[in-house]
């Protein structure tokens, strides 16, 4: 009885220590197609991209609304550009050439198949099996210029074409994505 009972402990030891080996990361299964939104200037699930009028993409925007019915854009300005966001989505554009417009969009939300809070080494895995190399570095105030104040914050670039997508961390975790020319 002692044998077997050892033995049962042996074999949960065994499995246990076999388990703590293993990637506890979650994968990430993706399937949108980045370079086809890359190249169009958009975010996969947003109506409005890069290069739109700006009354067009505010009145997209002032459609989003709280608990209330009530509208939840408001605008401000940062820098060189404004801000019109509805909380969950920003589209700027260069405030003294609106004829121009939309030069960036950013999403706090889930964006090309990826959710806030991956981390940057997830989603660098996934982009590098898509074929894309990216730049790691510390975001930059003009990286980051829709975000009211300055933080801790680091970026993954990739150029796709002639358009930039940014995955911004903070501690390493998803917070937001844009893209812009």
């Amino acid at each position: 009885m002692k044998k077997i009972f050892c033995l049962v402990l042996c074999m949960i030891f065994v499995f246990s220590f076999a388990a703590c080996g293993k990637d506890s990361g979650k994968k990430i299964e993706h399937s949108i197609d980045i370079e086809y939104y890359a190249k169009l200037g958009q975010i996969n699930d947003l109506e409005y991209k890069l290069g739109d009028s700006i009354e067009n993409t505010k009145s997209q925007l002032n459609q989003t609304t709280d608990d209330h019915g009530e509208s939840n854009y408001y605008d401000y300005t940062s820098g060189d550009y404004t801000v019109m966001t509805d909380g969950a989505v920003c589209a700027c554009y260069k405030t003294d050439d609106e004829a121009a417009g939309i030069t960036h969009i950013v999403k706090y939300g889930d964006a090309y198949g990826f959710t806030v809070g991956d981390v940057s080494t997830q989603i660098r895995d996934v982009m590098s099996g898509l074929g894309y190399d990216a730049t790691e570095r510390e975001a930059t105030r003009d990286d980051i210029f829709f975000l009211p104040a300055g933080a801790d914050m680091t970026v993954l670039e990739y150029k796709i074409k002639d358009t930039t997508l940014l995955f911004v961390f903070q501690e390493h975790a998803l917070s937001a994505t844009l893209i812009s020319k």
